[in-house]
This record gives C-alpha cells, sequence and structure tokens, in this order.
C-alpha cells in the first residue's frame, strides 16, 4: 500500500514546490515542472510510477475540460463563433491531416492513423497556457473571446478525432463516411448526456440548498464529480464522453452562478483552483517522469532525426495556424456583405496575435500520454516517438510563442479596447444604485434611530463608491488615495486582531476552537477588502 502512496505524495510536494519556484524564476511554470520530473525520474521508487493511459486520460481530461467549459466567458464566446468555428473546426482538422500525411512521409514506421493520431494530439490549443504568459498585457476583449472560446471547442474536436484515430489503428480500419456518420451521433449524444447530467447534479444541488441540507463541502463534492459522472455516463450509452464534459461544464457555468449561495460558490471555486493546479502541474511532472523512458524506446532514431521531425512538426504547427488566421480573417468579409456589416474590421496585428497564441498545454500532454500501450494484439506503433513529437511540440510552443507573445503584443501596440473595464464600471454603478434603492426601500421613517443611522452610513458608502467611479481620471486618482489609506488602516487593524488572538491562545487563555472561529471571521474580512477597493 505504501509503496504506490509514497511516490504519488512525492509527486504532489514537486508540483507544490515547482509552483513556488516559478514565481521566483522568469521560466514557464512548465518548462520547470518537466525539468522536476526528469529529476524525479532519478529517485528510487518514484521513476518506477507508471499509470495505465486509460486510467490516465478518465482522470485528468474531465476536470480540465469541465472546468473550460464552466469558466469560459459564453456571451463573449458566441458573439465571435464564427471565427472560434474556423479556427476550432477547420483549423482541427486540417492539422490532422496535414500533420498525419507528414509524419508518416518523414517516419514510414508511423501507420497514417498513428500519424493522424499525433495530428489530432497536438490540434487543441490551450487557453491557460496563453493566459499565463500575457499577465500583465491587456488584450482586446475580441482577442481573448476568439482564443478562449477556440481552446474549449477544439478540445473538443481535436480529441474526439484522437479517439477515431486510435481506434483505427487498433481495428486497422477507416471509413470516411463511416466516421462522420458516427461523429454527429456521438457528438449530439455526448452533449445531450452532458447537459442531462449537470442539469440533474444541479437540480439535487438546489434542493439541497431549499431543504436546508446542505453545506459547502457537500456541494463542492457533487461540483468535482460531475466532470466524472459526464464523462462515463456517456461513455457507457456509447456516446462522445468528451463532448458530455464540455457541454456539462457550460451548462454547470450557467446554473451554479445564478443558483448556487455565496458560501457554496466561494468554497467550490477555491476546492476548484487547487484541483486544476494540481492536475496541470502533475500532467508535466509526469511527462518529466517518464521521459527518460520515452527517449530510451527511442533508440531506432539519432538525435539528428528526431530533431528533425521536432523541427518538422512545429513548423507544420505554428505555419498552419498563421496561414489558416489571416485568410479566416479576411476572406469571409470580402465573400458575405453580412460578415462586414456585423463584424469589425480585425487590426493585421490583432489577427497576428490570434495566430501567435496557439500555445499547447497540459491537455495535449494528457491526450499523448493516454495512448493506449497495444493496439489490439499488437504494440501501439511508435508511441513512444508520437508521445516525444507531441511533448516536443508543447515545449516548442510555450518557448517559441510563449516567451515572445507579450513583447510582441507590445511592439505591436495591440492592447484592451477598454470594453471590459466599461462593462464592469457600468455593472458596478447598477448594482450600487440597487443597493441603495433596496436601503431606502427597507429603512421606513418608523424604524429605530440607529437602524436609520446605520442605513444613512451604508448608503454614504455606495455614494462614495459611485463617486469614483464615475470620477474623471485626476479625481478617481485622489480618491484612490484615500481608498488605499482606508484599506490600509483596516488592514491593521486586522493584524492587531490577529496577532491578540495568537497570543491569547499561546497563553491558553482560548483554546483552539476559539481561536478557528474568530480567525476564520477576520480572514473573511481581509480577503474581501482587496477586490472591494481594487475592483473600484
Amino acid at each position: 500500500m505504501t509503496e504506490n502512496l509514497e511516490p504519488g505524495l512525492v509527486l504532489l510536494c514537486a508540483v507544490a514546490a515547482l509552483g513556488a519556484l516559478a514565481k521566483k524564476v522568469p521560466v514557464p511554470p512548465p518548462i520547470l515542472q518537466v525539468a522536476g520530473g526528469v529529476l524525479l525520474s532519478l529517485v528510487p521508487g518514484v521513476g518506477a510510477v507508471r499509470l495505465d493511459p486509460e486510467v490516465f486520460f478518465a482522470l485528468f481530461i474531465p476536470p480540465l475540460l469541465f472546468a473550460d467549459g464552466w469558466l469560459i466567458p459564453k456571451r463573449d464566446v458566441l458573439r465571435v463563433m464564427r471565427p472560434v468555428l474556423l479556427l476550432a473546426l477547420g483549423l482541427v482538422a486540417l492539422t490532422v491531416v496535414v500533420v498525419g500525411y507528414l509524419i508518416h512521409f518523414l517516419v514510414p514506421t508511423v501507420p497514417l492513423a498513428a500519424a493522424f493520431a499525433l495530428g489530432a494530439v497536438v490540434s487543441p490549443t490551450d487557453a491557460v497556457a496563453a493566459a499565463e504568459v500575457t499577465k500583465g498585457v491587456d488584450l482586446p476583449g475580441r482577442v481573448t473571446n476568439i482564443v478562449n472560446g477556440e481552446s474549449l471547442i477544439n478540445d473538443a474536436s481535436g480529441l474526439v478525432a484522437f479517439k477515431f484515430a486510435v481506434a483505427a489503428v487498433a481495428t486497422g480500419t477507416f471509413s470516411i463516411a463511416d466516421a462522420t456518420g458516427a461523429f454527429v451521433i456521438l457528438s449530439l449524444g455526448g452533449i445531450a448526456a452532458g447537459v442531462a447530467v449537470a442539469a440533474l447534479v444541479g437540480a439535487v444541488r438546489v434542493w439541497l440548498v431549499r431543504g436546508a441540507a446542505s453545506e459547502p463541502s457537500i456541494q463542492t463534492t457533487l461540483s468535482l464529480l460531475t466532470p466524472f459522472a459526464a464523462y462515463f455516463m456517456a461513455e457507457e450509452a456509447h456516446v462522445s464522453g468528451i463532448l458530455a464534459v464540455v457541454a456539462a461544464g457550460v451548462y454547470a457555468g450557467l446554473h451554479d452562478t445564478r443558483t448556487l449561495t455565496t458560501e457554496n460558490r466561494i468554497q467550490t471555486w477555491e476546492v476548484w483552483t487547487v484541483v486544476l493546479f494540481t492536475l496541470n502541474g502533475l500532467a508535466f511532472v509526469f511527462l518529466g517522469l517518464r521521459l527518460p523512458d520515452i527517449l530510451t524506446g527511442l533508440h531506432a532514431h539519432t538525435w539528428h532525426e528526431l530533431l528533425t521531425y521536432l523541427a518538422a512538426l512545429s513548423v507544420a504547427v505554428i505555419g498552419l495556424r498563421i496561414a489558416w488566421t489571416f485568410p479566416g480573417a479576411y476572406l469571409p468579409r470580402l465573400l458575405f456583405k453580412s460578415i462586414r456589416e456585423a463584424e469589425p474590421h480585425p487590426p493585421k496585428s490583432n489577427v497576428f496575435i490570434v495566430a501567435w497564441s496557439g500555445l499547447r498545454g497540459s491537455v495535449n500532454l494528457a491526450a499523448a500520454l493516454s495512448l493506449p500501450v497495444m493496439a489490439g494484439a499488437a504494440p501501439f506503433p511508435e508511441r513512444d516517438l508520437i508521445v516525444f513529437l507531441a511533448a516536443g511540440l508543447v515545449v516548442v510552443t510555450l518557448l517559441l510563442n510563449g516567451l515572445t507573445l507579450s513583447p510582441l503584443a507590445c511592439r505591436l501596440r495591440v492592447g484592451s479596447d477598454g470594453t471590459d473595464v466599461r462593462e464592469e464600471r457600468e455593472a458596478r454603478l447598477a448594482a450600487a444604485h440597487a443597493a441603495i434603492e433596496r436601503i431606502q426601500q427597507y429603512v421606513i421613517p418608523e424604524s429605530s434611530p440607529h437602524e436609520q443611522g446605520f442605513a444613512a452610513e451604508l448608503i454614504a458608502g455606495y455614494e462614495r463608491r459611485i463617486a469614483h467611479l464615475v470620477a474623471d481620471e485626476e479625481a478617481r486618482d485622489d480618491l484612490e488615495v484615500q481608498l488605499k489609506v482606508e484599506r490600509n488602516l483596516r488592514l491593521v487593524a486586522l493584524a492587531a486582531e490577529r496577532e491578540t488572538l495568537l497570543r491569547l491562545h499561546r497563553e491558553q487563555a482560548i483554546n483552539e476552537e476559539t481561536l478557528r472561529v474568530i480567525q476564520r471571521e477576520i480572514d473573511h474580512l481581509e480577503s474581501a477588502l482587496a477586490p472591494a477597493v481594487t475592483a473600484l
């Protein structure tokens, strides 16, 4: 028992340690995690860790795709659905075909179906990786929405293609007509299954809240189980578990925002943040852990050949994206007047940033590592080479595209159009006005002097917030200085409370339960200060 447990704990510790290190060094976290995995492969016992590919896929893919669907801004993605579908469906199909024939041509020992599997693995992009490397750079809202929407849909389309390709390797047969019909059935069935599971879980969660039989821990557990329930239910029904997970995530994102209580939403998101951090980190650490064995299995290829294959794959994938994105942005505008009237003219700099944002990440790695060891009764052809090339492309895009994306955006003067800021300000103004109106309706002339006085204080606070939101830039700067002073004073006071509590506990004047109760109240107050002030 402990022989299996200890290596797992070591990997989790490594993810945490490497995450901390990534805050201190100017290297993309995935690169550090792969390097850390390689070092861990030298540790006795840890380097021998094995995970069945099917288990790996079922453990990593559902929560990662579910979170993508949950977080994606649905309204904004719908507004850019045309360019999103061109990238997420058209470019994915083109990438699968071109990469398949390219790798089959360069390495004849890779059957065409297996080469298509590689193309499907590397076709999806990773919006999380792109967001990570562009921190501090405000990209236009339309650019961000296209990249995010593409990532969600091409994860689904690429992984569905991956399943078809792997099945073709195992059976040795493939028919485009049969695959197209099966794709439609699998897709529609998977989406229906995912929505059904998410709706059922959502109804149970609402019922528990209304029946006062719920607490955040129960709600969080149900949320964590939803992607796995959607995936396995769809697979049991012989439809697409991948699309089921994405559909469940989209539905849950809409449902949870509207129906769950504040405490449930906060705790659920905090737990999901930890889960996603851990899974993304483990995917890259596990790649590093397996990398020595993968390289050992490539003895039939020289390093020159391997680097040539990787270079050709990288040029093909990155070049295809650029070659597809520019015509996709401008050709439909030339052909259809309705598109010219409905969509703004895209600057070439913005189009280039979209084209250069094709980073690969944890989903690609999870798919590559989930390739079966056996294809029917025979070993999966050139499995180690396919995993190596997929992992190599992830590293290339993180280093080449990732490290240059932010500087290129600055050099091309691609910046935010202010839409998100204006929308947030308008929403905050509407909420503040609604709060004042509700307080005025609640407090009547017959209310106690204390209640009226406290209501006046609350209204004054909201009026200050409104004044800050509608102020010009110079006045807003002055107000921000005042708000910063007030925030610092509140933090100083809360720090004094916390220090006193800890002293009382050390002196055994209060027990741990009393400490935790009051400390939790202080923690909530302190965590509320930052967003309340910085978001104004």
